[in-house]
């Protein structure tokens, strides 16, 4: 049972477990498989004795606890009971004693089915936040405008961006990265992304900056296409995701366009507020450069069978962030853009304790809510400066504050589940859970319609939980 292996109990009438330091019986009848304890997802705001969802072979799993579903303090719970219950369940307990075909003797049964019906109420279709006025909401409403989407990044201390339509994922630096023989400078090496083959190029060096052909773990890799080819761009670090009103958006001057590695520039947008001016790079010029060029040639045939992979699996996009030690994914089509947490925010006098208050972003006022306080997550103890996603749903905008942004990640739709329906009214903000294939993490992706939304029932809340206490004060 400790191996991992599934253990299957088609005879089996009863399964004796421990719970809390005492002995009771499940019916066999619906036990699939037991097996030790699980890396597990924390879904906030669930009931207490759902513990989080695992990845069961590629099953999202939710993951119980029996002792809080009966009730009692959980200990220490080293053993998963994996029962059918309409879809599978995992129950942790403390140990499994023994098997037995005969009869459970005096040991009292536990009906695991009359317990999850009692705790777990099913839940309801339509959101009760959907129903509030969205005029008493903290949230504001978006004049549509022309604009640019583009990601943002450092190269030597300088800020470049280019279009994100042009990039499918941006990734963390990977474990293993092989030399290829006698490449320019700038080629870093090839990676094994997702069983396809992506040439890594340094950035900086295609750019001309010297001694930028290094590669550190903090490094990230932004994969860019052009033409049905990728290449996986190194910079330093990737910044932002901004969307910059075309009026902000200036040609290069010609004189910037002499020299070398200065041919890739394609605009300079102005961020406004004393930020620093973008430059923003042409993926075609970037393709175009000898050293790709001659890259992308010697890999036509992996190339190829890469571009083949791509087109025959429908894909999603997803920013992924990170919460205390959890991760979560949004749509990007709903990020508007990502952005340093300001040193000043404007207070909400007597708001509620999560919203931070109001920031302006280009001459509109965006209320900024803590997701870290609304999900109930410790601060990273890596957090150096928190980042705000600004997320647009329906001409609607709000900031949610959070410890980082790592990734931008290609997701295939066959690894994209609903969630389990053992959630809590207002965990109802996860509908689906990706499937990353790192040791069978799971990344719960929010709904983010129900993330507005919910951000407006829980101030509604608090505010009326500040008038009752006065009221009674």
């Amino acid at each position: 049972m400790g191996s991992g292996a599934p253990v299957l109990y088609a005879n089996l009438r009863w399964l004796t477990v421990v719970v809390g330091g005492r002995s009771y019986v499940l019916s066999g009848g619906s036990v699939v498989e037991v097996l030790r304890r699980p890396r597990v997802t924390r879904v906030p705001h669930g009931p207490s004795a759902l513990l989080g969802v695992s990845n069961l072979r590629g099953t999202v799993l939710p993951i119980v606890s029996l002792a809080r579903l009966m009730g009692a303090e959980a200990s220490d719970e080293d053993r998963l009971v994996v029962v059918d219950q309409g879809g599978p369940v995992g129950l942790l307990v403390d140990a499994v004693l023994g098997l037995d075909v005969g009869n459970s003797s005096d040991t009292q049964q536990v009906e695991v089915a009359s317990l999850l019906q009692t705790v777990f109420k099913p839940q309801t279709t339509q959101s009760l936040a959907r129903q509030t006025q969205r005029d008493v909401a903290p949230v504001a409403t978006v004049a549509e405008t022309a604009q640019r989407v583009l990601v943002s990044f450092q190269i030597s201390e300088q800020t470049f961006a280019l279009p994100l339509g042009a990039i499918t994922e941006v990734l963390r630096v990977p474990a293993s990265i092989s030399r290829v023989a006698g490449s320019d400078q700038a080629v870093l090496g090839v990676a094994n992304v997702r069983d396809r083959s992506l040439p890594i190029i340094s950035l900086g060096a295609i750019l001309g900056f010297s001694g930028a052909n290094g590669l550190t773990s903090g490094n990230r890799i932004m994969v860019v296409e052009h033409n049905g080819a990728q290449v996986g761009l190194v910079a330093d670090a990737v910044e932002t995701i901004l969307r910059l009103d075309e009026s902000s958006i200036d040609e290069v001057p010609p004189i910037l366009q002499r020299g070398q590695g200065n041919a890739e520039l394609d605009a300079i947008g102005r961020q406004g507020s004393g930020r620093p001016l973008v430059t923003i790079l042409s993926v075609p010029r970037l393709f175009a450069n000898a050293a790709v060029e001659e890259t992308m040639g010697a890999m036509s045939g992996e190339t190829t069978n890469m571009v083949d992979h791509r087109t025959t699996q429908a894909q999603e996009q997803f920013v992924v962030f990170d919460l205390g030690a959890e991760r979560y994914g949004l749509p990007i089509a709903s990020v508007q853009e990502v952005l340093r947490l300001p040193d000043t925010v404007t207070r909400i006098p007597n708001g509620p304790r999560f919203v931070s208050g109001i920031i302006n972003l280009r001459g509109r006022p965006v209320p900024i809510i803590d997701q870290r306080q609304r999900f109930e997550a410790p601060l990273a103890a890596d957090a150096v400066q928190p980042r705000v996603i600004i997320v647009t749903v329906g001409g609607l905008q709000a900031g949610f504050i959070v410890d980082a942004v790592s990734e931008v990640l290609s997701v295939d739709v066959a690894d994209l589940a609903k969630t389990p329906s053992l959630s809590s009214e207002r965990s109802a903000v996860f509908n689906r859970v990706a499937n990353v294939g790192e040791e069978g993490s799971l990344i719960l992706l929010i709904d983010p319609e129900e993330l507005l939304s919910r951000a407006e029932q829980d101030v509604i809340s608090e505010i009326a939980a500040g008038q009752q206490a006065a009221n009674q004060a």
